[in-house]
């Protein structure tokens, strides 16, 4: 599978991946109504694959509590720890007062073989303490050895109770010297930013320590060289826009992937309100030599592309060289492009585009009609550093368009671009460095078109393959 979403038709959410013994855990939130039901009523779904092209569906992993139980609305975010051969799961358990007031809880769960768990008989193992936070949010726990202090730390999504409405966001500690006795110690991390910092991820590469969390707006990470910080932020903080969300990661020290979810749209129309729920995906984690991280498209996503389509590119406007793969367009102060057609619903695009000298703006029509006037528009923005996905309905430019930096220094440098058609999903990558999801449903052309507006340059590696199934 492409895009993640069980066999049973319920939606998928947060993440939680956990990688053992060779082999990618993604543990999940099943949503049946995109969080409509009271308290969510999630429970915990389970994937598995080895080579991140087949994935394995397990029976549900953690359900629901028996009616009054701590965990009898929704069983929600955590993550899995191991020690001696017992995997020790925490999770958010979350139930309704008789007064219809939301509590949250944290619980916990063990088992031999991460597909059968065995509920503690003694949760909840933690509740937030109403003198320092607020006793609707305590959740998303994550577990983890801290070598240094010779115990098992959990962070915990909370709200600070005495600090500004709208930044009593922070992530809360626990400590246990055996995963089952936890005690509260002081906050982890409270910056005062943000409402919320929701679905916490934390690990250890080369020479930093790297905090995952997101919050409304998008997936974040922080880093620093000691887990007593201080946590810095880089210029780029992000891994996506706001349709990438709750993303956490899992991997070796060699390797490190980031899954997240897509959210759908209302009413399956471009201009639906995203709802809670949708398809799960990932990316693969890249570090540069300063620290920073990056994102890129996994190699392994790529070969689930079938053979190639060959392409009958014809030039539309401008003055344009062709050479098989090879389309070289003269520079201009105007428009130039190249039409395709049949283009498979579910594809694979891929190309690399050379600037001939400072080249205003360069991509793809997307899913467009016959004559561009309804389209997706991929464009490549060298000085403005970002790229973009535009909606153009009837000929306009939508004002909704969905952005990110592209990370170069060289503004004639070679851009090289992936981007997955799937179903409703657009999913783009550029120069192995940035990507940026979207959800469309509205055009469905089955046309293309390479353009190039204020500058010339030369496309090249322009390839077509068509992706199997439907979501």
């Amino acid at each position: 599978m492409l895009y993640l979403r069980s066999q049973d038709g319920t939606w998928f959410g947060d993440p939680i991946p956990f990688y053992w013994d060779g082999t990618y855990h993604l543990f999940y939130l099943k949503d049946r109504m995109h969080h409509a039901l009271p308290g969510g009523r999630h429970i915990w779904g389970h994937f598995a694959s080895s080579d991140l092209i087949n994935w394995k569906e397990y029976p549900v992993a953690i359900p629901l509590g028996p009616e009054g139980a701590v965990d009898s609305a929704s069983c929600g975010t955590g993550a899995i720890i191991e020690k001696d051969g017992v995997f020790h799961l925490y999770y958010l358990g979350r139930y309704i007062t008789t007064h219809g007031e939301t509590r949250e809880t944290m619980c916990h769960a063990t088992s031999k073989d991460l597909i059968t768990w065995e509920k503690n008989p003694n949760n909840p193992i933690s509740r937030p303490d109403p003198e320092k936070y607020l006793v609707t949010d305590w959740r998303d726990g994550f577990p983890f050895w801290n070598e240094e202090a010779r115990e098992y730390w959990m962070l915990v999504t909370a709200k600070l109770k005495d600090a500004l409405p709208s930044r009593r966001g922070c992530i809360a500690l626990l400590a246990s010297n055996d995963l089952y006795n936890w005690e509260l110690r002081e906050p982890f991390w409270a910056p005062q930013l943000e409402w919320d910092h929701e679905c916490p991820d934390l690990f250890y590469w080369t020479g930093w320590w790297y905090l995952i969390y997101s919050t409304a707006s998008a997936t974040f990470y922080r880093r620093a060289r000691s887990l007593k910080g201080p946590w810095r932020s880089d210029a780029i903080d992000t891994f996506d826009g706001s349709l990438l969300y709750a993303a956490k990661s899992a991997g070796n020290e060699e390797r490190r992937m980031l899954f997240g979810w897509i959210p759908t749209r209302e009413g399956d129309r471009d201009c639906g309100k995203t709802q809670w729920g949708g398809h799960g995906t990932f990316r693969e984690l890249v570090q540069d030599e300063n620290g920073e991280l990056w994102v890129k498209c996994p190699p392994e996503r790529m070969a689930v592309a079938g053979e190639e389509i060959p392409l009958n590119l014809v030039p539309k406007l401008g003055d344009w060289d062709m050479a098989g793969r090879r389309c070289g367009c003269a520079f201009s102060d105007g428009l130039s492009y190249l039409w395709a057609s049949n283009i498979p619903k579910n594809a694979l695009l891929r190309f690399r585009f050379t600037p001939q000298d400072v080249t205003r703006k360069v991509g793809v029509f997307l899913r467009s009609d016959d004559s561009v006037n309804n389209c997706y528009e991929l464009a490549v923005e060298p000085l403005q550093n970002r790229f973009t996905l535009t909606r153009v309905v009837d000929a306009k430019r939508q004002k909704d368009s969905a952005w990110r930096p592209l990370c170069i220094k060289d503004k004639t440098q070679p851009i090289d671009v992936t981007v997955f058609l799937y179903d409703s999903i657009i999913e783009v990558f550029v120069n192995d460095r940035a990507a940026l999801v979207a959800r469309y449903y509205d055009h469905q052309g089955s046309n293309m078109g390479f353009f190039v507006e204020e500058g010339g340059g030369v496309f090249e590696n322009i390839t077509v393959q068509e992706l199997p199934g439907n979501l």
